[in-house]
């Protein structure tokens, strides 16, 4: 018997279910499993209901270290008993330093700075200074000047500066030269940019990371905050608890950065504490003489791990210059 089919235009196709999904074999359990525990603790309230919320434990508190004259001009231990200052009183925190090379002493080159620094006609204001910057420093000692002649000490200066050789000082303190190249546009068509290279000699610098290791080899690293907390103030009325933003290591940000950093595996065999090293870079260009047009532009670099009002002193000795850029002009 034939079979009739009809037209493929009057053929309908029925519709077929989807593929089957490949079925992966079963995941097999985890074979390590990495825990990470943090020790978070709150310090109580103080008078002005401002706390800390530490995320991890610290290892020391660096604000132990700051003294009374650190926060305020007037020292408790010079208020009398009407809570006056005593002027005739001395601060029971001396902060000796050594002297800038190739000065023998403080005494001698806070003497020697006030006069080559300043008005060349010592005037009363210039006297005051000379008082005030120099005579009340607490490293200064007038027993030190003993047989001190102006004369003989500039001599000194001159001689030790002329001896030594420039690079020497300079390789001391880890500095480098280096020649930068940069691009200097010009009118000329250059298929490999607008512009031309030009080579720039004169650059020193120091690297980063023996400015962090000598920084972290100082005696203030003791004031530097090497884990970061969470300032928080509590309303006295309400009750109402508010976080405070005053120093970068009291961010979000930074906490977040150490925590990923005690998260990282440690491959090395190092015990050693893990912490953030903050770095702020600043540069502007500064006159090397009263008269003249002599000028350099440094570039300086703080640590924000320190207290903003700790490094932000003019006597702090926290500011690192880690380079020299040299002026160039067409």
């Amino acid at each position: 018997m034939r079979q009739r089919r009809l037209p493929l235009r009057y053929r309908d196709e029925l519709p077929e279910p989807p593929p089957p999904v490949d079925q992966d074999p079963p995941a097999s359990l985890p074979t390590r499993v990495i825990l990470h525990v943090f020790n978070s603790i709150r310090t109580c309230f103080n008078k002005f209901g401002i706390a800390r919320e530490y995320r991890h434990r610290p290892s020391y508190d660096p604000d132990e270290f700051v003294s009374a004259d650190q926060l305020s001009n007037i020292h408790p231990c010079n208020l009398g008993a009407d809570g006056v200052q005593d002027d005739e009183a001395q601060s029971s925190y001396p902060s000796p330093r050594q002297p800038p090379w190739p000065w023998k002493n403080m005494s001698v080159w806070r003497l020697m700075s006030w006069m080559m620094t300043g008005s060349s006609q010592k005037s009363q204001a210039e006297a005051t200074r000379l008082v005030k910057d120099v005579m009340q420093a607490d490293d200064f000692d007038i027993h030190d000047l003993e047989h001190f002649d102006a004369h003989t000490e500039m001599r000194r200066f001159n001689a030790a500066e002329d001896s030594a050789p420039k690079m020497s000082l300079l390789e001391r303190d880890g500095w480098r030269p280096a020649d930068v190249e940069i691009m200097v546009p010009s009118k000329e068509k250059n298929p490999k940019g607008n512009g031309r290279r030009f080579s720039v000699s004169g650059l020193f610098y120091r690297p980063l990371i023996a400015v962090i290791q000598a920084a972290f080899s100082e005696p203030s690293s003791k004031l530097f905050h090497l884990t970061p907390f969470r300032h928080i103030w509590k309303s006295s009325t309400t009750g109402r608890e508010q976080q405070l933003y005053d120093e970068l290591y009291t961010s979000d940000a930074w906490i977040q950065a150490h925590d990923e950093l005690q998260k990282q595996r440690r491959d090395d065999g190092c015990r050693l504490e893990r912490v953030v090293a903050g770095l702020m870079f600043w540069s502007d260009s500064t006159r090397l003489a009263q008269f003249g047009s002599a000028s350099t532009w440094p570039l300086y670099l703080f640590f924000s791990n320190m207290s903003k009002y700790v490094r932000s002193r003019p006597n702090s000795a926290t500011c690192h210059p880690v380079a020299f850029i040299p002026t160039v002009s067409f």
